[in-house]
């Protein structure tokens, strides 16, 4: 059972909150954050409870779509930046890549209006936005690892979870972070990249370094 403050419910973290309020309510935050708020008196907890399990699709898809929206930028990125990007997500693509045992990966970068990233599973194929090359190392490398694990666990659900906890143990900081669109180095945690990877099986990665520009 939920208590009051801080909970975690399928990889997801929820507080809860007694105020003066009159009905129970939901609110996510931009760090994705759920946050249940229920009348001081009244209510109980187990009542709460099953009024958020009522709404969890509704929060999943929220907390998705919150996720995956990059920001709009209107400086173009530039070619130096671009070229930058380009040569980082060659060399932590192919790292972790490895590292995972995840052969015959294909990426490439392009402008996307609403994702960061996307993984296409049967093609094993990733797409990164191009805008990642305003986003600090440390957020790349979250959203590489992100997406190499859709190879295993294409949904977002506890399989998921328990393999990003295992790869990268601070990505739910960095997902905060992310969703805030504030990238203060001093927040960011730092992760713990492969040390040189076993290589592995299979076809090796290769990034395809396209030109949109």
């Amino acid at each position: 059972m939920i208590r009051v403050g801080e909970n975690v419910i399928e990889c997801v973290p929820v507080v809860v909150e007694r105020k003066r309020v009159s009905r129970i309510s939901i609110r996510i935050s931009l760090d994705g954050v759920v946050r249940l708020s229920m009348p001081k008196w009244g209510t109980s907890l187990r009542a709460a409870e099953a009024f958020l399990r009522s709404k969890w699709k509704w929060v999943e898809k929220t907390r998705a779509e919150m996720a995956s929206r990059a920001p709009e930028n209107t400086n173009p990125v530039t070619q130096e930046e671009k070229a930058d990007l380009l040569i980082l997500l060659d060399e932590l693509t192919t790292q972790w890549a490895a590292a995972m045992g995840e052969g015959g990966v294909t990426w490439s970068v392009r402008r996307m209006s609403s994702l960061w990233g996307s993984c296409h599973v049967q093609r094993r194929r990733i797409t990164y936005n191009l805008e990642l090359a305003r986003v600090p190392r440390e957020l790349v490398e979250y959203i590489v690892v992100h997406e190499l694990t859709h190879l295993k666990e294409s949904s977002h659900g506890a399989g998921f979870c328990k393999l990003m906890d295992e790869r990268l143990p601070e990505w739910r900081k960095l997902r905060r972070i992310l969703n805030k669109r504030s990238f203060p180095k001093s927040e960011v945690p730092q992760p713990q990249t492969p040390k040189t990877p076993q290589k592995s099986q299979g076809v090796p990665v290769q990034g395809e370094l396209w030109d949109f520009l």
